[in-house]
């Protein structure tokens, strides 16, 4: 009976792949799980992503082979976005690429990355990063591998032209991320999902809507868009966390190889997106929308009150550690 039940469990273990043989010897290889929030074909979504797990594999290959794999499970259709932090937070899975939106209902201050002045590194070099992980550890139970992405901005798009940073009289669809602008400029918030914001701009519901600097054309919106604002706004931040237990069970060269992989990654990313960001402009002016370049004085106006209404809306919810957080956001004078 007791071989029985040790087959039976060396049979999972080998199934699991828990298990590889090098050399004639048993080598332990370490496998996380890892979920994205994004579906996996998704190459904008999971650009950073892929960046982050190309250099852990190119590591592990070079220092480590056969030690060390990270498994990409799926994405939404494996756990619900809103629901993913918390699957690392209980072990479900170990590794979560998401963004600072689908879990700021457990840690509001993660709201504040999106008004950052600064790069992944810089907040690394200024102690945001070091204060965020503090926040993660202590009150959520993961490791905060850090902001690998996206550093892309948002901007607005509308169907009828402004002159200046007011939107008095528009319709726009806003997410969470920007409400507060749309309501500080004046304007009039609809809350509706992406799917449907095709529809609502043919059937003129909506006047405009916010959206990442690049990505619209992959939903066919630019068919209804007439107007893209300048300047942009916000930062759209692509976190990456693990469980705390699994962290701090690794090895320390497995530890250096997941931080190493969240530096390369940053800076990838960044770069990627300001090259696709020149780009995209020209094919929407070929496809018709025009550049709304607000005048300096707007632009500073625009600017301020997205800056003022989104440090309102974090100071308001955390008060205690949001002064911190927007000192540590902002760029030194």
């Amino acid at each position: 009976m007791k071989r029985k039940v040790v087959l039976a469990i060396l049979a999972v273990v080998f199934a699991s792949g828990a298990l590889t043989v090098s050399h004639g010897w048993a080598a332990e290889t370490i496998t996380l799980k890892a979920i994205t929030a994004w579906p996996k074909n998704s190459a904008e979504g999971n650009q950073s992503l892929d960046f982050f797990l190309e250099s852990v594999e190119k590591q592990v290959a070079q220092k480590y082979p056969g030690e060390l794999k990270i498994n990409l499970v799926g994405g939404p259709e494996v756990v619900k976005i809103n629901d993913q932090v918390q699957a690392a937070q209980t072990g479900m899975v170990d590794i979560v690429h998401t963004t600072n939106a689908y879990y700021v209902h457990l840690l509001a201050e993660v709201d504040a990355m999106k008004l950052s002045h600064l790069t992944p590194w810089e907040e690394r070099a200024s102690g945001a990063w070091a204060y965020y992980n503090d926040m993660h550890e202590k009150r959520l139970g993961v490791y905060f591998i850090g902001r690998i992405g996206t550093d892309l901005p948002f901007n607005l798009y509308l169907t009828k032209p402004i002159k200046t940073a007011d939107l008095k009289g528009f319709n726009i669809r806003v997410s969470p991320m920007y409400l507060q602008l749309v309501k500080g400029l004046g304007g009039n918030p609809v809350v509706i999902p992406p799917t449907e914001v095709y529809t609502a701009l043919e059937r003129k519901v909506v006047d405009g809507y916010g959206w990442p600097a690049i990505g619209i054309r992959e939903w066919s919106w630019e068919k209804h868009t007439k107007y893209i604002v300048e300047p942009s706004f916000y930062s759209g931040p692509h976190p990456m966390v693990m469980n705390l237990k699994v962290y701090n069970g690794l090895p320390q060269k497995f530890k250096d190889v997941i931080n190493q992989a969240a530096l390369e990654a940053e800076r990838k990313t960044v770069a990627l997106y300001e090259e696709m960001r020149k780009k995209e402009i020209p094919l929407l002016q070929k496809a018709g929308v025009e550049v709304i370049d607000l005048p300096p004085a707007e632009k500073a106006k625009f600017l301020k009150v997205a800056d003022d209404e989104g440090w309102k809306d974090v100071l308001q919810k955390c008060p205690q550690t949001g002064p911190k957080l927007r000192e540590l956001l902002s760029k030194k004078k």
